[in-house]
């Protein structure tokens, strides 16, 4: 079997050397060949230096994307793509050594099946704020956090991996585009790239499935840990609508604007009277809740000049675009703090339940 490991990445030079160290520690069953491709999307940090490292241990072919966003990165992979199957993973994750013999024993036992995902464990590299753990049930997606179980079972619409550790058979792969208008652009929190792929593969008549013993541990760096990143991904979040063409009748937008105004102002004052009240489970919901109506506001609204808009909802717009704060990193720091910190791998949301 053919297997190729894909890699979209920018501005994670030490994250991805963590990245890229875990996988040349796998165990590759026999009578498999494989190889890396990592996709430099314009990155302006020490990436290629890094990745010259890499170069003797693993069998690593680079492609440089100037097109700002990952989709655009996704895109090129996939060109480059031949073989049989295609695992993605993210650029500041940790691979099990087990992750890809998972992955080729799922595609061998169901030849049906089209796509595979598997589980995402957070690693936080850092001392977790108080509200974290309380608030864990609304702000898991954030964290990329995927646990479905621990039995194999048929993805639907309403449950798919993510981006961060998934596998594609290579003939479907190459049928696909992903859409420029989503996914992760720079500084912009934009999401829904890959769902929206996987999605229109179940429309289409493929199967996927979850592969538990496929495991990855997504390292959470001490600037995600912080509400300007919670209130970032939420506003990304709603932009969806805006980045897929939303148009209607002015008079409609106008309406749905001013609703989702008023959502957002009840949300704000209910995180506020909970932060004094010190629940942080409660204040985070409603923290989360306001940053996405901003966003769902944002989409209805967003010819209209940014003076005539909400204080808040451009204070959202500029954090948006804010250059993020990346904490110097190594990786012996790195494994330091995985070494110490088995208590903060924390528990995401309940098993799902098979029959």
């Amino acid at each position: 079997m053919d297997i190729a490991v894909a890699i979209c990445t920018w501005n994670r030079a030490d994250l991805l050397n963590a990245t890229l160290t875990s996988l040349a520690e796998m165990t590759i069953p026999p009578g498999v060949r494989w190889r890396v491709i990592v996709a430099d999307n314009n990155s302006t940090d020490h990436t290629q230096q890094i990745l010259d490292q890499h170069q003797q241990t693993l069998p690593l072919k680079r492609v440089f994307v100037r097109e700002q966003g990952k989709s655009y990165a996704l895109n090129r992979v996939v060109r480059e793509l031949e073989g049989d199957l295609v695992l993605w993973a993210d650029d500041d994750v940790l691979v099990h050594k087990n992750w890809l013999e998972a992955y080729v024993h799922a595609a061998q036992r169901w030849p049906d099946a089209a796509f595979f995902g598997g589980q995402i464990v957070p690693r936080f590299l850092g001392p977790e704020p108080a509200w974290l753990r309380p608030a864990w049930r609304t702000i898991a997606s954030v964290y990329a956090t995927r646990e479905l179980g621990d039995e194999p079972f048929s993805f639907d619409r309403k449950e798919l991996p993510f981006g961060a550790n998934m596998a594609c058979r290579v003939a479907v792969q190459k049928q696909y585009q992903y859409d420029p208008d989503l996914g992760v652009c720079g500084e912009e929190i934009v999401l829904g790239e890959e769902t929206a792929l996987m999605r229109q593969w179940l429309a289409d008549g493929y199967q996927g499935m979850w592969i538990p013993q496929s495991r990855v541990e997504h390292l959470i760096t001490p600037n995600r840990m912080e509400l300007i990143h919670i209130q970032r991904y939420f506003y990304g979040l709603a932009q969806i609508k805006q980045r897929r063409g939303w148009r209607n009748w002015t008079a409609v937008r106008f309406a749905w604007g001013l609703w989702h105004l008023q959502c957002a102002l009840r949300a704000e004052m209910c995180c506020s009277w909970n932060q004094v009240n010190a629940n942080p489970a409660a204040w985070i919901k409603y923290l989360a809740r306001a940053s996405h109506t901003w966003g769902r506001l944002e989409a209805e609204w967003f010819d209209v000049p940014d003076w005539a808009k909400p204080r808040a909802l451009r204070a959202l717009k500029r954090q948006r675009t804010q250059p993020r704060y990346q904490t110097p990193i190594t990786l012996e720091g790195i494994r330091r703090e995985l070494a110490s910190s088995e208590s903060r791998v924390t528990s995401s949301c309940p098993v799902r339940k098979v029959a």
